[in-house]
């Protein structure tokens, strides 16, 4: 089933907390994030306000760190 990706500039913390459910699910759904998913992700980290990128990070770190890898050149690693 194709499914669309929407890239966004989070613009608040719910925002910020969606994503990391969609990450968590799709995790959890596939034992991984796929391509798309994982593009979309790091263009909006990319693009995030600073305070909005480490609420991110902390909330993958917090609700599934075993997705911190797609985000380690953000830091994600630490």
């Amino acid at each position: 089933m194709a499914r669309t990706i929407s890239v966004l500039k989070w613009e608040s913390e719910a925002e910020v907390e969606n994503a990391v459910r969609d990450i968590k699910a799709e995790m959890d759904r596939e034992g991984g994030l796929d391509k798309e998913t994982e593009r979309a992700m790091q263009h909006s980290l990319r693009i995030a306000d600073p305070d909005l990128t480490d609420h991110f990070l902390k909330r993958v770190k917090e609700q599934v760190p075993e997705a911190l890898h797609y985000f380690e050149e953000h830091g994600g690693g630490m």
